[in-house]
């Protein structure tokens, strides 16, 4: 009997097609930010069956109150397997006054986020590094070292140094500080690999997404798994 209802599981998850909220079941917030930065957020979670996919996207700012809509598709018209496939979503919010906000994923309260003042009336405080993908090799995520791969978009800038800013809980951003060496400029494209280290012991989840801010406003991520 068991074994009967174990073959019919797949043959019974039918629904109707159509968009549906997402099965979120993290929120990741790194710290740093301030009112200058585009701030990014992402969620991680598990599609229960194939017969999801994703969707889209959506934040909204209400005074404190940053809500996400976070929608995947449902494709009701065939059979589902069961099959539990990770997932993740960048969150883009923008720019954001400074304060700190209660995010809403979904309609549930999964955490907050503190932007600061910034310093400065730049756009950011620094001038950071072209990054296009974390590499964290085959060991790397286990022996808290990876390299941050890009390239130099400048001749007359080279790597100051990287700052790490951890919110003590699963997330790292990661911040390759670049410096200008000279005032006579010159556009290039050439290959960068920039080495970090980084602590697991610090963090308490599961999971800790490497958040590398790069030169285009647009966030580099990693996840490490370390259960």
């Amino acid at each position: 009997m068991k074994k009967l209802l174990a073959l019919l599981v797949p043959f019974s998850m039918y629904a109707s097609a159509g968009v549906i909220p997402a099965p979120v079941d993290h929120l990741f917030v790194p710290n740093g930010f301030d009112n200058n930065d585009n701030v990014e957020l992402l969620v991680t979670g598990k599609f229960p069956t194939n017969c999801y996919s994703r969707n889209k996207v959506e934040s909204k700012v209400t005074g404190e109150i940053l809500d996400v809509t976070v929608t995947s598709l449902f494709d009701g018209g065939r059979t589902c397997e069961l099959s539990n496939i990770p997932f993740s979503e960048d969150i883009t919010v923008g720019t954001l006054q400074g304060g700190t906000y209660e995010v809403r994923v979904n309609g549930k309260k999964m955490g907050s986020l503190k932007v600061d003042e910034s310093q400065s009336d730049s756009v950011d405080d620094h001038i950071y590094a072209q990054i296009d993908y974390v590499e964290l090799g085959f060991t790397g995520g286990l022996t808290g070292s990876a390299f941050l791969i890009g390239k130099k978009t400048m001749d007359c800038v080279e790597l100051d140094h990287v700052e790490y800013v951890s919110n003590g809980t699963d997330t790292l951003a990661v911040l390759p500080i670049m410096k200008k060496v000279s005032n006579d400029c010159h556009e290039v494209r050439s290959y960068l690999e920039i080495p970090i280290k980084y602590d697991l012991g610090r963090f308490n989840y599961k999971q800790t997404l490497l958040f590398v801010r790069t030169l285009d406003g647009k966030s580099v991520n990693g996840i490490i798994d370390h259960q």
